[in-house]
């Protein structure tokens, strides 16, 4: 598809759907509603994780009142209408998959399946290595993936797009924008990503024997989390984190209930009535990374982590994941 027509495409899927874009907001790149510019090049991954899209900051789930003495309860519908995210990453893509696994297992959120079932995910692939990131070593090929309905490679003509879901093919039915490709082509377009490594910083399974066999050891973890100031931001920025908290908000004769993400860098993350058991700061980081190079692959049978970079490039002390992941692997 010409570059012309990638922006009819998307301005003619506008009258059916709400379409998210890469832009750049105050310096940052994010996800908006599509203006009918052109695409941006080389933008890298957006600050926030576009799982807040699905497993939103804050989200109400019902509100109550007391009129007259009785109790009504009303549930706040979740969001509806089709939506099209086009340029999200390999990474972030796999990210919602492996949520996926959490959320639609044993206790189904129905917010979180509404707001997956309702989107189609464009990916396009990448070409410059996002800061600080390590998807590679992840198992994350920034040049194709299968977690999209449609994934795109950038050409200088254009963009060869190749549909994987039926979802995908109905979208690219348009033959007055679309031409067939061969399969040379799409070979031909892909391309290693700028500012990329020759070889791998580590090797994946010695990080899980790794990580597992430290565990037991204090010094460890307490000489990785000393400078860790326990912001949080790590997980907030992170694609795979899902903790939330349960809170409410009482007004005279009615409130509401809602749910927000929260994170375990937090001290009082697992305090109980009586008893903390994380109370040490080493302790939390320990959990943070034993769950998801240890105790999630136990449960699910991979790895909560998808490489992106996010929290080694905006860890305000520089606190380095994958030098931890590293030391866990010699």
């Amino acid at each position: 598809i010409a570059k012309e027509n990638l922006k009819k495409w998307l301005t003619d899927l506008k009258t059916q759907a709400e379409v998210l874009t890469p832009a750049k907001a105050n310096g940052l790149w994010t996800y908006r509603n599509f203006d009918g510019r052109d695409i941006p090049h080389n933008f890298q991954n957006s600050r926030l994780p576009p799982k807040g899209l699905f497993l939103e900051s804050l989200r109400a789930l019902f509100e109550w009142k007391f009129p007259g003495g009785s109790l009504e309860v009303r549930p706040l519908p979740a969001m509806d209408g089709l939506r099209v995210i086009f340029g999200l990453r390999p990474c972030d893509a796999r990210a919602l998959k492996i949520l996926e696994s959490i959320f639609a297992r044993d206790y189904p959120d129905v917010f979180y399946l509404r707001n997956l079932s309702r989107t189609l995910l464009l990916g396009q692939a990448c070409r410059v290595q996002c800061e600080g990131s390590f998807c590679s070593e992840m198992g994350i090929d920034s040049q194709d993936s299968t977690d999209f309905d449609i994934f795109f490679r950038e050409v200088p003509q254009g963009y060869l797009a190749r549909a994987v879901t039926a979802r995908g093919n109905a979208l690219v039915e348009r033959r007055d924008l679309f031409e067939e490709s061969s399969a040379e082509e799409w070979n031909l377009a892909q391309s290693k990503p700028r500012g990329s490594r020759e070889q791998p910083l580590f090797d994946l399974e010695r990080v899980k024997a790794g990580v597992a066999k430290s565990f037991p050891d204090e010094n460890f973890w307490k000489r990785f989390s000393a400078k860790c100031i326990n912001c949080g931001i790590c997980t907030y920025l992170c694609p795979t984190c899902h903790c939330f908290d349960l809170c409410d908000l009482q007004m005279p004769g009615q409130g509401m209930r809602f749910r927000c993400w929260d994170s375990c860098a937090f001290a009082d993350f697992t305090k109980m009535a009586v008893h903390n058991p994380r109370e040490e700061k080493w302790r939390r980081y320990r959990q943070r990374v034993s769950h998801k190079f240890h105790f999630f692959y136990q449960n699910f049978q991979a790895i909560a982590c998808v490489g992106c970079g996010r929290c080694v490039g905006h860890c305000p002390v520089n606190l380095d994941l994958r030098q931890v992941l590293l030391e866990a692997a010699r």
